[in-house]
C-alpha cells in the first residue's frame, strides 16, 4: 500500500471516528434524557446500543456525503448560509439513506419495505418530525465547527482547542 493511500485511509478513519463519537454522545444524551423522563412515569427505557449502532451508520453516511462534496457549492457565501445549507442537506441525506437502510433491513426480515419505513421514528408523523428536528439540531453545531475550521485553515482549529495556550 502506498504512503499516500495509507495517509488517506488514516484521515478517513479519523474523520469517521470523530463523527461517530460526536453523534454517539449526542444520541446517548437524548436517550439519557428520554429515559429520565420515562422513568419518572414508571417506564424503564435505555437503548444505548441503539444510539451506538445508529451513530455508526449515520457517521458512515456523513463520510459519504463529505466525500461527495455535498453542499460545497455554497462555499464562499456567508458562513451562516453555508452552515444552514449543509446542515439541511445532510439532514435530508441522513433521513433518505436511513429510509433506504430501514427498507432493506425490513425486506431482509421478510417485512414490506413500506412497513419498515413507517416504523421509523416511532411510527407516527409527530415523532418522526421531532426526531428529524433533533437530528438537525445535532448537526447544526457540527457544521458550525467544521466550517469555521475550514475558514481558519487546516489544523488551525485543532491547534486552537488542543494546542498550547
Amino acid at each position: 500500500m502506498s504512503t499516500g493511500l495509507k495517509a488517506k485511509l488514516l484521515h478517513e478513519l479519523q474523520e469517521y471516528g470523530s463523527i461517530f463519537l460526536y453523534l454517539y454522545i449526542a444520541f446517548a444524551a437524548v436517550i439519557f434524557y428520554r429515559d429520565a423522563v420515562l422513568r419518572a412515569e414508571g417506564i424503564a427505557l435505555s437503548s444505548y446500543g441503539f444510539a451506538f449502532l445508529k451513530a455508526l451508520v449515520l457517521a458512515k453516511f456523513m463520510v459519504l456525503g463529505h466525500a461527495a462534496r455535498l453542499g460545497e457549492r455554497m462555499r464562499g457565501r456567508r458562513l451562516i448560509v453555508n452552515v444552514l445549507w449543509r446542515t439541511s442537506l445532510f439532514l435530508l441525506l441522513l433521513v433518505g439513506l436511513s429510509m433506504i437502510e430501514e427498507a432493506l433491513v425490513g425486506l431482509a426480515h421478510g417485512h414490506r419495505a413500506r412497513d419498515a419505513i413507517e416504523e421509523m421514528g416511532g411510527g407516527n408523523l409527530r415523532e418522526m418530525a421531532a426526531t428529524a428536528l433533533l437530528l438537525w439540531l445535532i448537526l447544526l453545531p457540527y457544521f458550525m465547527i467544521r466550517l469555521i475550521g475550514e475558514q481558519l485553515g487546516q489544523g488551525e482549529l485543532r491547534r486552537m482547542f488542543f494546542g498550547p495556550g
